[in-house]
């Protein structure tokens, strides 16, 4: 399952990481092209049948602390090319090493295999940067347009496998006042305090958004609504425990209203949406600060309790 809780400055990260592995292979191959045209002794790592991992590019490429899941668009796809371009310079090596003629055909077949390569890696970087843009800039955090994907993505795995998904919708309580009575800057630092809080303590296959304003919603995979009101209730109380840092020494403390909806095969991801928005407004009705589940086979809406 993929793994939700990526930030911007992650995958910042991961593609100034991208571009320098890119950047030393190029070396790699501008050093092969010199060996093969002007007959300079060949790097040895050229002769190894494991060159693949060897490279710079396949240190950064296959090590275990790569921070962007495996299943992420066009990351697998570059294994296969990355590999058939070292197969083809580990061919063209033994041959130059036995005294072998070089061909023509051999040569394109290189470059051939460089190309493909190339290709494969900025169609990753490209999904990197298109990820950048699914960034809410003021909370770090995915944006509605991104979850919007995600979700669609959960029905779909939904009409697969039946498994339950939940959706919750997050608004914070009395949020107004914030602004009135400390400025607009505090409130953005409240929100992005929020959202982080919210995003460090889900589950790593979750995910959040700032869905606008004072708003976020949640996905929660594989969980049951009644799991779901469970781990919303450990977020509410551990939200309204939390000193919140204006500055200045100032502090405030914010609580939050809760609504949960599961999303059903027969109706669409606005409905869900829908539902838990209102749910939401059903938790603000009964005083705030609270859970409510919307329970689906009644139709109405009920506060979350611990044995439910």
């Amino acid at each position: 399952m993929l793994e939700m809780q990526i930030t911007s400055e992650k995958l910042k990260d991961v593609v100034k990481e991208l571009e320098r592995a890119v950047v030393e292979h190029r070396w790699w191959l501008h050093d092969w092209h010199r060996s093969l045209i002007f007959d300079l002794p060949i790097n040895q790592t050229c002769f190894s049948k494991h060159a693949h991992r060897q490279c710079h590019f396949g240190r950064w490429y296959y090590r275990q602390s790569f921070p962007i899941p495996s299943s992420l668009s066009g990351f697998e796809m570059i294994d296969p090319h990355h590999r058939r371009l070292h197969k083809s310079a580990y061919a063209l090596a033994l041959k130059i090493r036995k005294g072998s003629v070089v061909c023509l055909h051999d040569y394109e077949d290189l470059i051939d295999k460089e190309w493909h390569f190339n290709k494969a890696v900025l169609d990753f970087k490209e999904t990197l940067l298109k990820m950048l843009f699914e960034f809410d800039p003021l909370t770090d955090i995915f944006n509605r347009q991104a979850l919007m994907r995600i979700l669609q993505s959960e029905y779909a795995r939904l009409l697969r496998t039946d498994a339950s998904c939940c959706i919750c919708m997050v608004d914070l309580d009395r949020f107004k006042s914030v602004n009135d009575t400390h400025g607009h800057q505090a409130g953005d630092a409240v929100l992005h305090a929020i959202a982080q809080f919210l995003s460090r303590e889900l589950r790593p296959y979750d995910a959040v958004c700032r869905f606008g304003g004072e708003e976020f919603l949640i996905c929660l995979p594989n969980t049951t609504p009644a799991d779901a009101g469970g781990i919303m209730d450990r977020l509410r109380r551990g939200l309204a425990s939390q000193k919140i840092a204006l500055g200045k020494g100032g502090s405030v403390r914010i609580t939050a209203s809760f609504g949960v909806a599961e999303m059903l095969m027969d109706r669409s991801v606005e409905a869900a949406i829908a539902r838990a928005d209102e749910a939401m407004y059903a938790a603000k009705r009964a005083g705030r600060n609270r859970v409510v589940v919307y329970d689906a086979s009644s139709g109405t809406w009920a506060p979350w309790e611990k044995d439910s």
